[in-house]
């Protein structure tokens, strides 16, 4: 059971705590009673075909025999599900889609909006459509929920007459899990003239925000109070805070930006809430600007002791992510529209840039009509901090990001009824801040992460995990299908992926570890050329030169099939056709790491022969580096605990020959000659109204 299914459980059984309910509609009874609903009916299917159950079938059923019962509403259960599925996304039994998924295939243009006029409507009809099949689903439910009973009133009476149990078929659900724009990385970090390491980024050129950055002399590091920047110079191999950049109390840091060429820091803020809640209040008028507001604030750092504000920029919406390519600020952000809205206020239903609506020619239209949310795409130009260059708001039902040096790509996943699931993708060329809508296209599966998808030489690579298989797609730059591989590592799913040039890598795992190898050379015809299979999954991939690839993920018992440690895999690729495991490294005190799902926390820089990492034991959490030596495979250097509040993955940044592990507000430096501590520091924040209470250190009232 994923962890949606498990919380829409948990939270009926939350509803229905004092309520007694008959024992065959208990959460675990309705759970038994689905499995073997589906076994029986699946008898005579496909060998290994098994229906999908997802969080919002289960909730949606389970909280039918609730309402039957208790009165329990069924459409509360699907929000929490987050899976609301309409005819628009319900796929046929042989994975084909639906009508709104062929018009996507039918247009691939995004269509522009004409007026607000038109805009409202899109949005009234949406609304309108959604309150009906509330409706809809209330009445399924119940039909569902009398059934349900019925059948379980039989198999009850029937169970006691003879032993008084409830068989189980014992066949374990199949899981969707939902992709997250996180693991693994494109750009080699650290691989940079200057002597200092880089944030670990996705796609080469293409630099991200962090919480800590170095431009080779100070620390820029995100405090735990979530509103402050230190500035920490380590001149002389010695921490000392110099400055700070704090923001207004109402709005909370997400990340930032250290540009050292532009003398330039951008910290990207949000604030949530409504009304007075807001600082801005351009943002207050109108239902729309309850969904939060994005705050990018672009900083002088000319000297990084004397911080000077040069100016701000602000959207509608919950912060998703950015970019930084050649001096621009790529920002985006969510909008959600709630409720009911008046047609001559655009300020309800149209995201705000700098307290003013995006205008019509820059709001898109796609054809399948979840018309209630915005992906928001804001560009800066750092030379002229307090102003947009340009904005694109594209309906969408949210998803995830991926932005290659020339392009973005928004894509989404709708989740079938029974099986399956289609990804709808999206593309916004980008330019010296310059954005247009370029095409939109579909693809069957979902995408592990970002490391999935890839733009080379004017075409996508794609690796999905679909129902029970894996399949691999290219598509051109109007984003239509042109080559394919499908039916890949039955029962398995994507873990990882990475690519580099006409080659990609994807590892799957069930029970062992099959790392495959992929030549695009001709797109239209791409072939599976290499397969590797060892125990465990590597959850992150990342090259090491030009012939290695580096795997960090989980070691599995042959024999138990459950994790017993991390581990780290070298995987020898200088001939893409036979891919060989050079060496391993088991780290069997540690059950996780961050780098499974935050891939800057990575620190892996070839040149310096450096991989450094944190996991996670019984003990706490400690931080491991490594070296790679093609005779004796991989060194521990060092193994050290961290220390620190772990509300933020830690980081790792080295200065020349010095490695910094940051935590929350406490830094640790050692040298990288003997890996032995050199230096501490506490970042603490100065009382201003209030004493420290008496009895206790200064630090731990304001340490943060």
């Amino acid at each position: 059971m994923d962890k949606r299914e498990q919380e829409v459980l948990d939270l009926i059984r939350q509803k229905t705590a004092d309520v007694e309910v008959p024992k065959s509609l208990e959460p675990d009874a309705v759970e038994r009673m689905l499995e073997e609903k589906e076994a029986s009916k699946g008898a005579g299917a496909a060998p290994g075909k098994r229906r999908r159950w997802g969080a919002w079938q289960t909730g949606l059923l389970t909280a039918a025999c609730l309402t039957a019962v208790v009165g329990f509403a069924a459409w509360s259960m699907l929000d929490a599900g987050k899976e609301h599925v309409t005819t628009e996304n319900v796929r046929d039994n042989k994975g084909n889609s639906s009508e709104d998924e062929e018009e996507i295939s039918i247009s691939k243009t995004i269509a522009q909006a004409e007026s607000y006029e038109q805009i409202y409507d899109y949005y009234e009809a949406y609304r309108k459509k959604m309150e009906e099949e509330q409706a809809s689903y209330q009445m399924d439910a119940a039909d569902m929920g009398r059934e349900l009973i019925a059948e379980s009133a039989g198999g009850e009476a029937e169970s006691n007459a003879s032993s008084g149990s409830t068989k189980s078929s014992g066949e374990e659900m199949a899981i969707v899990e939902d992709t997250i724009d996180a693991p693994a990385a494109t750009a080699e970090a650290g691989d940079m003239a200057a002597d200092y390491s880089q944030t670990n980024v996705r796609q080469e050129g293409v630099d991200e925000a962090d919480i800590a950055k170095t431009d080779g002399r100070y620390l820029y590091i995100l405090e735990d109070n979530g509103r402050e920047i230190a500035v920490v110079d380590t001149k002389d191999g010695k921490m000392k805070k110099a400055a700070s950049v704090e923001v207004d109390e109402k709005e909370y840091i997400q990340e930032f930006y250290v540009v050292p060429d532009l003398k330039k820091m951008v910290v990207v803020c949000g604030q949530q809430g409504a009304g007075d809640m807001l600082v801005d209040p351009l943002y207050t008028n109108g239902g729309i600007g309850n969904s939060g507001v994005t705050i990018a604030v672009t900083y002088d750092i000319q000297n990084p002791e004397e911080p000077k504000e040069e100016g701000k920029v602000t959207q509608s919406g919950d912060y998703r992510s950015s970019r930084m390519v050649n001096g621009f600020l790529y920002l985006f952000s969510e909008v959600y529209i709630w409720g009911e809205v008046a047609q001559n206020e655009p300020r309800m239903y149209v995201p705000l840039i700098n307290g003013e609506p995006v205008s019509e020619k820059n709001i898109y239209l796609p054809p399948i009509k979840q018309a209630n949310m915005y992906e928001v795409i804001t560009s800066v130009n750092l030379k002229k901090p307090d102003e947009t260059m340009d904005s694109k708001a594209i309906f969408s039902k949210g998803g995830q990001v991926y932005v290659s040096n020339k392009n973005i790509y928004f894509y989404e996943t709708e989740w079938g009824y029974w099986n399956g699931c289609v990804t709808t993708i999206r593309k916004v060329a980008y330019k010296d801040g310059k954005l247009e809508a370029k095409a939109q296209g579909k693809f069957d599966g979902y995408l592990n992460d970002s490391f999935s998808i890839d733009e080379h030489e004017g075409n996508l690579r794609v690796v999905t995990t679909d129902d029970d298989t894996n399949s691999v797609y290219v598509l051109d730059g109007e984003l239509e299908e042109i080559g394919a591989i499908e039916n890949l590592a039955k029962d398995e799913r994507i873990y990882s992926a990475r690519f580099m040039g006409d080659t990609g890598y994807f590892v799957t795992f069930r029970e062992t570890d099959p790392l495959f190898s992929v030549d695009f050379s001709d797109p239209k015809n791409p072939k599976i050329i290499g397969e590797l299979k060892i125990p465990g999954f590597s959850e992150y991939l990342h090259f090491y030169g030009e012939d290695c690839l580096l795997g960090i993920g989980m070691n599995v018992d042959e024999k138990t099939m459950t994790t017993d440690g991390a581990k780290i895999t070298m995987f020898d690729i200088s001939d893409k056709t036979d891919v060989k495991e050079k060496d391993t490294y088991v780290l069997k005190n540690v059950y996780s790491t961050d780098v499974a799902y935050d891939y800057k926390s990575a620190l892996v820089d070839f040149n310096r022969n450096m991989i450094g990492f944190s996991g996670y034991t019984e003990g706490g959490q400690r931080y491991f580096l490594f070296s790679y030596d093609e005779d004796k495979g991989f060194i521990c250097n060092m193994e050290e605990d961290i220390n620190g509040n772990a509300m933020r993955n830690p980081r790792g940044i080295y200065i020349e020959d010095t490695l910094y592990v940051i935590q929350g507000n406490i830094i640790e430096a050692y040298s990288l000659k003997d890996y032995q501590k050199v230096d501490d520091l506490i970042l603490l924040v100065v009382f201003k109204k209030e004493a420290p209470s008496a009895g206790l250190p200064f630090w731990v009232h304001r340490l943060v």
